[in-house]
């Protein structure tokens, strides 16, 4: 029996394995599809860049995808700008088929935007790859390494200038001498091994994607999350939904933790047993100044009045079965985001009959409570704003 459970285990985590290695694979392959489409389009852009008339082409290009592909985040103006400048840092095919298309197209953005050299972009593109890093983090690492070395990288570029050692280039530079040789070769159908080039040694390797340590297969759904990818899959509706309901939910723990007024998180999608049924709370606060808990209900589209029943009814399940008996009453709020405006609406008992009374929505903070809670306009207006960036 015991060698039986062992057995069991080990195929349960190789299937694991298998599963994590099939979406790997997947995803790898939509990436590259992805990238090699925008690397056309960057260079059908450049094209007429060349005859002066690259803004007017973008901008009936973008008209014409917004009326084929509604809502489509991929070929906005912005994007199609993007496309252009991938086009012009990265000439050879070879070199976005099998390096560049290894991380998100945002990742590949930002390094594009904000590192000039070709060799240090590879060392980023190493670190996203290997540690799993999001947009948002590359985007620190960057800004970290800069702010420590100052200029530091220009001068130790023009001091090797002239001591005759060119150990920094210029995308161009590289991609016009060593790493032709991947265009040439596309023409004979003789593909030069990544490995080869001294340019990309840095990458992770073939070997290290294939042969990846059974104990710690790296989930690369995590370093190719974005919201571009999930547009090109097809997603548009579901996946942009749930991408969004995420960056609602981080946004708004992120606001009442930063408030630094005794909001703690309890947790998300709150699970709840009452009278036999499973009830989840969008996001569950406690509130250590106020000794109460806080549920916060976050919905998207049109203010509808069944969300009153639906928060009323989670603050009674936690009044009855959560709540301590030195605790107060617990509070609603639901946030409600309508397209560029967001609804914030809170739910109270009566303070001076709480026992007695029924949750009604307000929009005023009873005045005990004033100075302890952030208003609806606080609320609306903070979130709001960070919503912006997503």
């Amino acid at each position: 029996m015991i060698e039986y459970h062992k057995d069991i285990e080990s195929l349960l985590e190789n299937l694991k394995d298998d599963v994590i290695s099939s979406k790997n694979s997947s995803l790898m392959t939509i990436n590259k599809n992805m990238f090699m489409l925008y690397w056309k389009i960057g260079n059908l852009i450049l094209m007429r860049q060349n005859e002066d008339c690259e803004d007017e082409f973008i901008s009936t290009a973008a008209q014409y995808f917004r009326t084929q592909f509604p809502n489509n985040l991929g070929f906005s103006e912005k994007n199609l700008k993007n496309m252009l400048n991938f086009a012009v840092e990265y000439e050879s095919q070879n070199l976005v088929q099998n390096i560049a298309s290894k991380i998100s197209w945002s990742c590949s953005v930002v390094l594009i935007d904000k590192i000039r050299y070709a060799d240090k972009r590879m060392e980023y593109m190493n670190e996203v790859i290997k540690k799993g890093w999001t947009m948002e983090r590359l985007v620190k690492e960057i800004d970290l390494h800069c702010g420590m070395a100052g200029n530091d990288e220009e001068d130790t570029h023009e001091e090797k200038k002239q001591d005759g050692e060119e150990q920094f280039f210029e995308n161009k530079d590289i991609i016009t001498s060593k790493v032709d040789n991947f265009s040439q070769n596309d023409d004979n159908d003789k593909k030069e091994s990544i490995n080869d080039s001294p340019f990309i040694k840095d990458i992770i390797s073939s070997e290290e994607m294939d042969q990846t340590s059974k104990n710690e297969v790296k989930d690369y759904s995590l370093i190719l999350r974005d919201e571009y990818l999930i547009d090109f899959m097809g997603y548009l509706n579901e996946g942009k939904r749930e991408y969004f309901q995420e960056q609602f939910i981080k946004c708004t723990i992120e606001f009442f933790l930063g408030l630094n007024s005794g909001f703690a998180l309890i947790g998300s999608r709150y699970h709840v047993e009452f009278s036999g049924g499973d009830y989840y709370i969008d996001l569950l606060f406690y509130n250590l100044k106020l000794k109460c808990y806080i549920a916060v209900e976050l919905k998207i589209g049109k203010f509808r009045p069944e969300y009153m029943g639906i928060l009323t009814f989670h603050l009674s399940i936690l009044d009855e079965s959560v709540k301590g008996k030195d605790d107060s009453s617990s509070i609603g709020i639901i946030i409600c985001k309508d397209d560029e405006k967001l609804i914030v609406q809170y739910a109270f008992k009566d303070m001076e009959k709480p026992e007695d009374a029924e949750y009604r929505l307000n929009e005023d903070i009873p005045p005990q409570l004033q100075g302890m809670l952030p208003t609806v306009e606080e609320i609306g207006c903070e979130i709001r704003e960070r919503l912006k960036f997503v």
